[in-house]
């Protein structure tokens, strides 16, 4: 065996160079499979430095772990110093020479629900649900909710008592105006909630396989349903998957809306594609999806199976009414 002491300087250097390349690489491994399984979730951070407008975020880890807030997912109007406390979410890791390196985004909707989820107990839990979030980052954001038991009030829930929830997720987000909202599966009901904080009269619908709607409001009310540059109907079309037209009721009158309806009603009757038979209830037009949920919970699926148990009164679910049963058996005759 070779005396060690014999090796040539060179040598050793160079040994003790791959010797540290080869920790090096261990540890980036190690971190990488643990951070890897964690893109959604979010992190905290603090502002380290910036540069060409991306924001590096210290996250710890001894330098080998570093955030990196590139500027399309920078939430528009936040400004930062330095050692500012950042929470964003994780949307990719890469690895580079210096270390590991964590995407992160703070324009990304689902931090949103992240920060949401943590103060309202109501959505931790399942009982409230996010159908879904829209969002200009920085301006605002528009979040339609529903709950799964009728005596808890989504909308309550998330706003909390004197808007103490809500107010403490504006905070996080950097004073960004959120609008909290009740989904509903009737589009007209729906569109009607998602131009909040506007109140609309009346929505009509043009075209519901081009989903085309136009929503009536009072002349005061038109600039908050439109809102500033068009965001809070641009945001509720995003919402609704609704193109969604807003007119006074002065400009509606000009419209010859019955033959709107008319046409569009004598289309549906003389469409001469083939409609296809339904069977299952989660098929029919405009059903409560809260209500399809917890009658497939039950074993209840099909709407002859529906109409059976119904006639016989024999569907008794917990937070179902009798009210919301009635309802489906409406739609199906």
């Amino acid at each position: 065996m070779e005396d060690p002491k014999s090796f040539e300087r060179s040598a050793v250097a160079t040994g003790k160079q791959n010797a540290h390349q080869g920790l090096n690489e261990k540890y980036k491994d190690s971190l990488y499979n643990e951070y890897k399984d964690k893109i959604g979730e979010m992190i905290i951070g603090y502002y380290q430095r910036e540069r060409n407008g991306n924001i590096y975020v210290d996250l710890g880890n001894a330098g080998k772990l570093e955030g990196v807030l590139p500027v399309k997912f920078q939430s528009k109007l936040e400004y930062y110093d330095k050692s500012d406390r950042i929470k964003a979410l994780i949307v990719d890791i890469k690895k580079t020479n210096s270390g590991l390196q964590l995407i992160l985004s703070r324009s990304d909707p689902k931090l949103v629900s992240q920060i949401l989820e943590k103060e309202v107990p109501e959505i931790a839990d399942g009982t409230v649900e996010i159908h879904k979030i829209v969002r200009d980052a920085g301006y605002r954001t528009k979040i339609a909710v529903f709950s799964k038991r009728e005596e808890v009030d989504p909308v309550g829930a998330c706003v909390g008592l004197k808007g103490v929830r809500i107010q403490n997720v504006i905070r996080e987000l950097l004073n960004e105006k959120i609008d909290v909202l009740k989904y509903d599966s009737d589009p007209m009901v729906f569109i009607k909630n998602a131009l909040s904080p506007a109140q609309v009269e009346k929505v009509v619908i043009l075209d519901a396989e081009k989903h085309q709607a136009l929503a009536i409001v009072q002349d005061s009310q038109l600039s908050l349903a439109i809102g500033r540059q068009g965001q809070n109907v641009r945001l509720a079309n995003r919402l609704c998957d609704w193109n969604i037209d807003v007119k006074t009721i002065e400009q509606a009158s000009e419209m010859n809306l019955s033959e709107v309806n008319t046409i569009q009603n004598v289309n549906n009757l003389f469409n001469d594609d083939k409609v296809d038979e339904i069977t299952r209830i989660d098929e029919i037009p405009g059903v409560d999806e809260v209500a399809v949920a917890l009658l497939k919970d039950n074993g209840i699926e099909l709407i002859d199976d529906f109409i059976e148990k119904y006639k016989e009164n024999l569907i008794n679910i917990e937070n179902l009414s009798q009210e919301t049963l009635d309802g489906i058996n409406k739609l199906i005759n």
